[in-house]
């Protein structure tokens, strides 16, 4: 992948962060169902998951670039 194509890619990757930070449900903090608070934590592990592999992905490229 050339310089360009790095940038680019960085570029994607920050749109990508920005749009998963803002899709993490917020912890509620009434009374959840065992299910319900089940699947806002099986979202938000999932969500943070991605994150985490766009950042290191973000600081790959960026190392790349010096």
């Amino acid at each position: 992948m050339d310089d360009a194509a790095k940038r680019e890619r960085l570029g994607i990757i920050e749109e990508d962060l920005e749009r998963l930070r803002a899709a993490i449900p917020e912890r509620t903090d009434g009374p959840m169902d065992a299910v319900d608070a089940a699947q806002e934590l099986t979202a938000r592990e999932e969500l943070l998951g991605q994150i985490e592999q766009l950042e290191a992905e973000r600081e790959r490229l960026q190392d790349e670039l010096g």
